[in-house]
């Protein structure tokens, strides 16, 4: 009987020959998932929240059907809702499904477009003493309220905790890779200001109208990322080991090609080239159309980004950085849901045939399942089983 252990060397050892750009024994299949293994399981993290045994043995159920050799992105119960709730906070909220975590930034009250001095001045004390009090209102009273409230939330955290604990020793016993858990994490400046400091709309109208005070602000984010930032290039020169961090293509898909430039691409290479050269790679998670940036990668070192495709063709994408970045793709989840078990079959095939040789291609699908209804589990099973197989040398 194969060893976990052994079969988690096999799989860590396959991942870093394809983005490396060596044939692996066997191309990496993998998954991509929030809440949806509690579908899965036909019930709902609601149910099972505050047992977190349970709540991990339901999580890993799938895999007792599902063969992967890898999971992407955050494994797991993605946020601890209660704990928000307990501080007031509704920014994010659980779907009417029981599992479906909705960010719902409408409810977050954003920096105001005259607060950019402050915040560029000393975005740490923004962040904590003005912008968290506005948006959490235990956090409003004195500081003996505040605590007790924090230590309320620290409380509803832990189960949370716990399961994710849970799951991901599952995994392991399981042998599968836990992929962007060991490397170099960014998150791109424009990409705070998006999602967390002044929101969507606010943050699109403001490169509209002031894209040098957005700037200013994305410079002044970088150089604290940059100054916390832990790695360093001597942590991965000449180490034997898969190190692969994460980004996101997020803010990004609102770009120019200028915009691109100053506000992604250029704070990637400034931070992280040398990184890169000493062997790290980054999953790049995509998010809508961005086939017209991909030569841009050609400015970092072959085999640094892995890019996690969405609604571009990959068939292209791979003629334009298919020799130089690895690929994660495979399947479609619209195919997954809409299409037959032959069609799953036949697109996952041209895949392989297309991109595996000579590496760079791990298998993946282009979204991450959420709900029940995100695919249709026999055409899931069978192209998984499809895909295992076919993909061994």
């Amino acid at each position: 009987m194969e060893r976990m252990d052994d079969k988690l060397s096999f799989n860590k050892k396959n991942l870093k020959d394809a983005l490396s750009f060596r044939e692996p024994e066997k191309v990496p299949v993998g998954i991509e998932v929030a809440m949806w293994p509690y579908a899965y399981a036909e019930t709902s993290y609601e149910q099972v929240k505050n047992d977190p045994k349970t709540s991990a043995e339901t999580y890993v159920k799938f895999l007792d059907d599902l063969s992967i050799d890898y999971m992407w992105g955050r494994t797991g119960i993605t946020k601890p809702i209660d704990a928000f709730l307990s501080l007031g906070a509704d920014s994010f909220q659980m779907g009417s499904d029981g599992n479906s975590i909705v960010h719902a930034q409408t409810n977050e009250m954003p920096m105001e477009e005259w607060e950019y001095e402050e915040f560029i001045k000393d975005p740490h004390h923004y962040w904590r003493e003005v912008l968290l009090r506005k948006r959490i209102p235990a956090f409003q009273g004195s500081f003996d309220e505040a605590y007790q409230s924090f230590l309320n939330a620290l409380s509803k955290y832990r189960p949370v905790h716990e399961t994710n604990k849970r799951i991901s020793g599952e995994l392991t016993q399981r042998g599968v890779y836990e992929l962007s858990s060991n490397g170099p994490h960014f998150k791109v400046p424009l990409d705070t200001l998006f999602d967390q400091v002044r929101g969507m709309k606010n943050t699109l109208v403001d490169l509209r109208r002031r894209p040098e005070v957005v700037k200013r602000a994305c410079d002044r984010i970088f150089e604290i990322d940059m100054k916390n930032m832990k790695e360093k290039p001597s942590d991965y020169m000449g180490k034997d080991d898969l190190f692969c961090g994460i980004t996101v293509y997020h803010s990004a898909c609102f770009l120019n090609m200028k915009q691109f430039d100053e506000m992604f691409m250029d704070y990637l290479k400034k931070g992280f080239t040398e990184l890169f050269e000493a062997g790290a790679h980054m999953f790049l998670k995509g998010e809508g159309k961005f086939l017209h940036t991909l030569n841009r990668f050609r400015d970092l070192p072959k085999g640094a980004m892995v890019i996690m495709l969405e609604q571009d063709d990959p068939f292209e994408c791979y003629k334009e950085i298919g020799d130089w970045a690895t690929l994660a793709t495979g399947i479609s989840a619209d195919l997954l849901k809409y299409g037959t078990k032959q069609q799953c079959i036949d697109y996952a095939k041209k895949c392989f045939d297309t991109f595996a040789p000579g590496g760079g291609f791990i298998f993946l699908q282009d979204r991450p399942l959420m709900g029940a209804k995100d695919a249709n589990i026999d055409n899931l099973i069978s192209v998984y089983e499809f895909a295992n197989e076919y993909g061994k040398k």
